[in-house]
């Protein structure tokens, strides 16, 4: 399996490429806004995208969602988001941004392993920035969407954000067992020892 990353849109969302390069299939964690890049991305590889995987429901990260899957990609929210695919919960209204609403492949909850393209996606919910939030692990890597940063966490002032939560769910990643690399929704990569040692939040109470 092999790791691609491309950062895109206005609020530079970082869209990952998880390949299988026996097969050339690809899951995608976060499809962002700029639908060509993507492509371009996926046809410079020479792969193809099999599934996108939503960290949450925001129209940053989930903007060319339904692009994807009227390209044959199977869309993959968790069960708590996966109403905010349709309506406001999305926040492009508020943004002033292009939405096109869908309905999800498929849902999940925490603790939920996801075998794709052959690459295991271990779900670990962390609600906080919205309700529905969720990370995943995969082997040495941990893709913490908007919820963990670089030095920081996520927001907390959207619809269905909640402050309390985001902090649990922070301690809930520090919790975590041995090291990790962290790659988030937005910014640099950074490292789960980096972050318990001097991530703001890290004795938050």
């Amino acid at each position: 399996m092999k790791l691609y990353h491309l950062s895109s849109g206005p609020l530079r969302v970082n869209t990952y490429f998880l390949v299988n390069e026996q097969t050339k299939q690809a899951v995608v964690i976060d499809g962002g806004e700029n639908y060509k890049k993507v492509k371009q991305v996926e046809e410079q590889l020479g792969i193809k995208i099999e599934y996108l995987l939503l960290t949450h429901s925001h129209f940053d990260h989930a903007g060319n969602a339904k692009k994807l899957q009227d390209d044959g990609a199977k869309v993959y929210v968790s069960a708590v988001d996966e109403n905010k695919l349709r309506g406001d919960g999305n926040l492009s209204c508020r943004f002033g941004r292009k939405f096109d609403e869908l309905t999800a492949d498929g849902t999940f909850t925490d603790g939920e392993k996801l075998n794709l393209a052959g690459i295991t996606f271990e779900v670990i919910a962390t609600p906080g920035h919205t309700d529905g939030s969720v990370c995943f692990l995969v082997g040495d890597m941990l893709f913490t969407g908007d919820t963990l940063f670089l030095g920081s966490v996520g927001r907390t002032d959207f619809p269905t954000g909640n402050r309390a939560d985001l902090i649990n769910s922070v301690k809930k990643l520090f919790a975590l067992e041995g090291d990790y690399t962290v790659y988030p929704g937005h910014e640099e990569f950074t490292t789960l020892s980096h972050e318990r040692k001097y991530n703001v939040f890290a004795d938050y109470d």
